[in-house]
């Protein structure tokens, strides 16, 4: 009987597009799968192939509870750390919880992203074994590999030098200072008669005794030996249409590719796109001043007030498949987000990345560290800055030979078969084991 394995995630494309690629790989093998997310992921999730639950919160529920619009939840999640957890996704963990209740049910196993709170509660009291996806190396936050942490950059590289004697209590601080804005979580597990738990709920607590699974590239960073037992590195698992249905790049976009030198590419991702301040102006000065074609990626509610830019050597769209896109470019520019670093990885082109929060600090100085990439924190991002950065990158052979080099060994990944393999292994044991 083909079992019925539930994935999981909260948050961007970034988070979905994996999850999808993994639901694909899992059916391929024989598994019903659910997909669990926001009510507005539906019809790219359907479009695809996969059976789609909704899990609050949607996101017109986090408008309605924080009386914002989607921009000013991205300067606010940009602005504030403790926003996202407070503010986005803590009120609504009880809500997440009762979804899955019942969308667990029939299910023999469950892949869950790290903001899934719910989701595990809802696990345990349903006896469904889970594993945790972890779709970047900060969400380790290993001792062992010590994470550029957002606002102490310079602790982290600090740690790197003394070792893990010393990266471990620090680490153990900054989850402690976590704690506060986690309370709910472990409230709500109290009020349901769960086991009491000690470990940090984003952190540690995100696993169970059947490991996790990296869904990242191991050019990124290895197994370390503070991770889970057992966990494994799959490599990046790539999907990134706009709606579900096979990528393509619209008819307008091809003919710019085709009818000139490989333009630099500019995008903040889908999430950071809602409040991109001046990045798209000082972007576009900044191609004009070394004389290169540009596309620039606005996202849909940018169209309004960035289409304007538009011309020969100009292309302006919302969005473009990036595997499809980014290796026709001669560098791109980016946030940092994990789903698009991966895809800046794989297409073989260097990056200049230009990391807003959380993770993505993490994973710009990784891929700086590769030697595919140069970093530009946001506050000095402007015309002159940007292209100085985008000079080297493009006139400075070693980046792209080193970007092709990763290029070649990141087109040779599976990481979405390799995740489902493991995952339906594991599964299959513990079923085997009760």
């Amino acid at each position: 009987m083909s079992p019925t394995i539930v994935l999981v995630t909260v948050g961007s494309l970034g988070d979905l597009h994996p999850f999808i690629a993994v639901g694909l790989a899992l059916r391929a093998r024989g598994a019903r799968v659910i997909v669990a997310c926001a009510e507005e992921y539906r019809a790219k999730v359907e479009r695809a192939g996969l059976a789609f639950r909704a899990v609050r919160p949607s996101f017109d529920d986090i408008q309605n509870d924080t009386g914002m619009d989607r921009e000013q939840i991205t300067r606010a999640v940009l602005s504030r750390s403790d926003f996202l957890l407070r503010r986005v996704i803590m009120p609504h963990v009880r809500a997440s919880y009762e979804d899955m209740l019942d969308i667990l049910a029939d299910a023999d196993g469950m892949l869950t992203s790290s903001l899934a709170f719910g989701a595990r509660l809802a696990a345990e009291r349903r006896k469904v074994p889970w594993i945790g996806v972890v779709l970047q190396p900060l969400m380790f936050l290993s001792a062992f590999d010590p994470p550029q942490i957002p606002g102490a950059e310079w602790l982290s590289g600090l740690l790197r030098r003394l070792g893990p004697g010393v990266s471990r209590p620090v680490l153990h601080l900054f989850m402690r200072a976590l704690e506060p804005q986690l309370a709910p979580v472990r409230a709500l597990r109290l009020a349901l008669g769960l086991p009491p738990d000690r470990r940090n709920p984003l952190f540690e607590g995100q696993f169970s005794a059947l490991g996790a699974i990296g869904l990242y590239s191991r050019v990124l960073g290895e197994v370390r030996a503070d991770y889970p037992t057992p966990t494994v590195i799959v490599g990046f698992a790539g999907f990134d249409s706009h709606d579900g249905s096979p990528s393509a790049l619209q008819p307008t976009l091809a003919q710019f590719l085709s009818a000139g030198a490989p333009p630099l590419v500019f995008t903040l991702g889908s999430l950071i796109v809602h409040s991109p301040g001046t990045f798209f102006q000082e972007s576009l000065a900044a191609a004009r001043r070394l004389e290169r074609r540009a596309v620039l990626l606005v996202g849909e509610q940018g169209m309004a007030s960035h289409a304007r830019f538009a011309s020969a050597q100009v292309h302006v769209c919302a969005y473009a498949p990036h595997s499809l896109l980014f290796p026709r470019a001669s560098a791109i520019v980016h946030q940092g987000g994990i789903g698009t670093l991966g895809q800046a990885l794989r297409s073989g082109r260097p990056h200049l990345v230009v990391p807003y929060y959380a993770d993505q600090v993490d994973n710009a100085r990784r891929a700086q560290r590769l030697g595919v990439a140069r970093v530009l924190l946001p506050k000095h991002y402007a015309e002159r800055t940007a292209a100085r950065e985008l000079a080297a990158l493009c006139d400075e052979a070693h980046y792209a030979s080193r970007a092709a080099e990763v290029g070649l060994e990141l087109g040779a990944e599976e990481g979405a078969a390799h995740a489902a393999r493991f995952a339906l292994e594991r599964f299959a044991m513990e079923r085997f084991a009760s």
